[in-house]
């Protein structure tokens, strides 16, 4: 796609959630009454002298008086609350949490304490314990603008999307000059709102956040991201173009950023390697905020409890998600006389027989959402885990601080994030030789680490259900050639849609068929394929369905044309599984390259292309020439049953056999290195 530095408009909201932080402070002693009369001399002077000890920063000594207190007076709220605020200052959130929580049972119309509660709830993760807090608030209590933003982020993490744009909008009536209110209320209702499909809408919460503060990049991709799945790309354009300058003004003032959780939709932005680079850098730096990492790796061997090295898989995916789609073969396929499955799972239980697939594989499952990093940490050193693989980087649900902990002697980064984390808590990135060719290093933190074929486990065991009809699909009987894109509508780019209606325009009675939900999402395609001077009923949309409907409707396509700078990566698994061709535009980041990847597996490079007129070219002439697309077609209906690709289990040894380069080089007290694709098992 050309050389140097570019931004390409398009973006993803995945990963892209607001922040909320939460107040961990607890208010001081002087803001509380000294003691309520008729309160024993006993716990008065244990009052006194805690808080002189809190005064001095002695929290352990001030825990002790107010202990004597809360005996001598348990119904006092006060030594309740000193006794959390010293809790917490000594790193015991449960405990924090307990005392709280009788001081909250003492008096809940005490708004203040309320929040406190609910905030430190939020923090170990326990959403629905905290919304029950907040509505425990007596009725006739004002609620304040912080009130409704506590109850937002508990909403939003317990996937409540229409509740946390109400409980954002009632915060945002409420902040009045309190910008720190404001920008949180902005942030979660724009986060609501691309959850249900007001992608529009919630481009205008970015905007105005970048209204108030030029410098925060995270408002401005988000902005951008949310254009994105508007396919408003008037919008785009101006928001591409504040990105730009944001960029701009942190390079040439050197000042920090206000960035966003996730850089994740930069990466439908540009493939450009640098700039994706320096965003997760920023990224992790805010991740890691307030906290103390550990900066030195463990030199440690790698511990083998029971003479087997444990695997420790980090996710909130562990459900019917495309993460578990593709490992569940894999999963199977390990050596459990070698290796054992740890499975920290963070996401919901949705009882299908995927997560349980999933779980059958474990040699132990612990739940982590009600776990705060810290803890999380701790259990993961407990158990002696000798390979923690992260399998989310910056996408919704990351953990990614507790990394900086480094609570295992080898920390990888694998499937989720397809990029860099810039993160220096870990150690390898799972990649290979397309995805990341080893010229790729300068543009990673952690060490590249080659698989022989892809990157990406596949399940030969995934269904391949019976076909339907064309009628059944919206499709025209007449069509002479289906085009298909089923990537999301946020990796639809202005240029890639122009190079689509060309192809169109060069292959009369074809259609392209999208994966588009939102009617003015829609209304827009169609507005920009009349600006390309083509019938908009060429463009025919399909919407989401489950898993095995969806394979089953791919047979209709003829050939997917893949997106750029993102293109698909289990959307693109998914066609090649149903034996429909993939056309990939490749460039220079790992997400653009990811299809690029599927097809050499499958010895198919001829449909990776490298520019976007070889990419124009190549899909009119498979549409044109009848003979040449099914030989291709048996091309690849033999690369799907005899290649590398859709073999789960013979990933699961060569991936084995990665680790074990990893586990080799720090027993021998080397420091990670780069690992390239062994010879032997290409």
């Amino acid at each position: 796609m050309g050389a140097g530095p570019r931004l390409v408009p398009t973006s993803a909201f995945r990963g892209c959630a607001p922040i909320m932080t939460a107040n961990t402070a607890v208010r001081p002693a002087s803001s509380r009454p000294a003691g309520p009369k008729g309160e024993s001399d006993l716990a008065r002077r244990a009052g006194i002298r805690g808080k002189e000890f809190l005064r001095k920063g002695q929290a352990t000594a001030a825990r002790e008086q107010f202990l004597k207190a809360v005996r001598a007076e348990p119904r006092q709220q006060l030594y309740w609350l000193l006794l959390a605020q010293c809790e917490h200052k000594l790193g015991q959130p449960e405990q924090a949490i307990q005392h709280l929580g009788r001081a909250w049972q003492l008096q809940q119309s005490d708004a203040e304490v309320c929040l406190l509660l609910a905030d430190f709830l939020l923090e170990a993760h326990r959403n629905s314990e905290a919304l029950v807090v907040l509505d425990g608030l007596q009725a006739d209590v004002a609620r304040s603008g912080k009130w409704y933003l506590a109850k937002a982020k508990a909403q939003l993490a317990l996937l409540d999307f229409d509740g946390t744009v109400r409980s954002c909008s009632e915060a945002l009536t409420r902040a009045g000059q309190d910008p720190i209110l404001k920008k949180q209320a902005l942030q979660g209702m724009g986060h609501g709102l691309m959850k249900f499909g007001g992608h529009a809408e919630a481009a205008w919460c970015y905007r105005m956040l970048l209204d108030d503060n030029p410098l925060d990049f995270g408002a401005a991709l988000c902005a951008a991201h949310a254009s994105s799945w508007a396919c408003d790309w008037a919008g785009l354009a101006e928001d591409f173009e504040r990105l730009r300058l944001c960029i701009a003004h942190v390079e040439t003032t050197r000042q920090r950023p206000v960035t966003g959780k996730s850089p994740f939709p930069l990466i439908t932005l540009t493939d450009d390697p640098v700039i994706l680079k320096w965003a997760a850098g920023l990224t992790y730096q805010e991740h890691c905020a307030g906290m103390q990492p550990v900066r030195q790796r463990s030199g440690q061997k790698v511990p083998r409890p029971d003479g087997k090295l444990r695997i420790g898989l980090m996710s909130s995916d562990f459900h019917v998600h495309a993460t578990s789609i593709l490992m569940a073969e894999f999963l199977e396929g390990i050596d459990t006389g070698q290796f054992a499955l740890y499975f920290y799972s963070g996401g919901p239980d949705d009882h299908s027989a995927l997560r349980a697939r999933v779980q059958r594989t474990a040699a132990c499952w612990i739940e982590t959402g009600d776990l705060s990093s810290v803890q999380l940490a701790e259990r993961i050193r407990a158990d002696q885990i000798g390979l923690l693989l992260d399998l989310k980087g910056y996408t919704l649900g990351s953990r990614m601080d507790v990394l900086a902990y480094r609570p295992a002697p080898i920390q990888i980064a694998w499937l989720g994030f397809p990029g860099t984390a810039g993160a220096p808590s870990l150690d390898y990135f799972i990649g290979d030789p397309v995805t990341t060719p080893m010229d790729a290093q300068p543009h990673f933190t952690e060490c590249i680490a080659q698989m022989p074929h892809c990157y990406q486990p596949n399940d030969s065991t995934r269904a391949r259900p019976a076909p339907v009809t064309r009628a059944q699909c919206g499709l025209p009987e007449d069509a002479t050639f289906v085009f298909a894109s089923f990537n999301m509508a946020y990796k639809i780019v202005p240029e890639v849609f122009a190079a689509w209606c060309h192809i169109l325009e060069a292959t009369p009675g074809s259609v392209l068929w999208l994966l588009v939900q939102q009617e003015p999402t829609r209304e827009r395609l169609r507005a920009a394929a009349v600006q390309h001077g083509l019938d908009p009923d060429r463009l025919v949309f399909a919407p989401f369905l489950s898993g095995d409907l969806h394979r089953s409707r791919l047979p209709l396509a003829d050939l997917c044309l893949d997106t750029f700078p993102c293109g698909g990566h289990t959307t693109a698994s998914d066609a090649l599984w149903a034996g429909v061709p993939v056309l990939a535009l490749m460039g220079q980041s790992f997400a653009s390259r990811v299809a690029g990847s599927l097809l050499h597996a499958l010895d198919l490079p001829d449909l990776a292309c490298t520019d976007i007129d070889q990419y124009i070219q190549r899909a009119i002439a498979l549409a044109q020439e009848p003979a040449r697309f099914q030989a291709l077609k048996a091309r690849l209906e033999l690369g799907r049953t005899q290649s590398t690709l859709f073999d789960g289990r013979r990933f699961a040894r060569d991936f084995e056999q990665l680790l074990l380069r990893m586990v080799a080089r720090q027993d021998a007290g080397l420091p990670p290195a780069p690992l390239a694709a062994a010879p032997g098992c290409a």
